[in-house]
């Protein structure tokens, strides 16, 4: 109940803050925190859930620019090549709100097999679409849709054991200063302690604009929870990312677990 409550609060305390739209979609499950990666979700999995950042940029030391932004998205897997994402934005910013609907596409073309070298290489295009409309004018060329291509590998390093890492290159906002590209990477550690009843991850990346970090935690019940910060290298573009969604994934597992140990105890009877 405890943990409810405190999830509940970091939501309402996020909408009543300071926001800002984020640059992409984040904390999706084939994601790290803003950049995509090479792998996509199977066939059949799904996350529904709502997401927002939220940021107080001082123009001056007596003005604050004040706003408010949250999305909701649906995200999806096919033919376990393919992954579609929807999303409906909302931006109360200025005079007239407004509500922009973009779509995300990606589409695997290697997935890393248990053993071997071979990455996990995906393309994709994010903000299909209407473009979404930030506070500043002058970053809305940014937000324009973003075509990527993403490699992942797994590792598995003494004392560190199993740990991934990313790279990609991709346009519009993964593109360096005034340059047409730019390249992203990215690091992620999965955590399974006993006290968490769940997976918590931890990812660090530099998606083309700045650093920035996460920590999801994905429970038992397919609940999951995310928080994160985006551009750590720019203190006055500091945006704090809160994400909560709920997935099919962690109980298609179990339902997996149950088949194959009746499986198993058929086959030793």
């Amino acid at each position: 109940m405890l943990r409810h409550t405190i999830f509940l609060f970091l939501i309402v305390f996020a909408s009543i803050t300071v926001s800002k739209p984020v640059r992409g979609e984040v904390f999706t499950g084939s994601g790290l925190v803003d950049i995509p990666t090479g792998q996509v979700l199977q066939h059949g999995i799904f996350e529904a859930g709502t997401y927002l950042g939220f940021q107080q940029r001082v123009m001056d030391r007596s003005t604050t620019n004040l706003g408010d932004a949250v999305a909701v998205r649906l995200n999806f897997g096919l033919f376990d090549r393919v992954e579609v994402g929807l999303t409906h934005l909302w931006n109360e910013y200025g005079e007239q709100p407004s509500a922009d609907r973009t779509a995300n596409l990606k589409f695997q073309l290697l997935k890393e097999p248990e053993t071997g070298a071979i990455p996990s290489i995906a393309v994709g295009i994010e903000k299909l679409g209407r473009d979404i409309v930030l506070w500043d004018s002058e970053a809305e060329a940014d937000e324009s849709s973003s075509a990527f291509l993403a490699i992942s590998k797994t590792f598995n390093l003494p004392r560190i054991h199993q740990f991934s890492g990313h790279i990609g290159i991709g346009t519009q906002r993964f593109a360096f200063s005034e340059g047409p590209i730019g390249l992203f990477v990215g690091l992620r550690k999965e955590f399974r302690p006993a006290f968490a009843r769940g997976n918590i991850t931890t990812s660090l990346e530099f998606d083309g604009a700045g650093v920035n970090v996460g920590m999801r935690y994905a429970a038992l019940s397919g609940l999951q929870v995310a928080l994160g910060a985006e551009t750590l290298n720019d203190p006055d573009e500091l945006r704090y990312l809160v994400s909560v969604s709920w997935t099919n994934q962690q109980i298609l597992k179990q339902i997996d677990e149950t088949q194959r140990l009746i499986t198993r105890a058929t086959e030793l009877r």
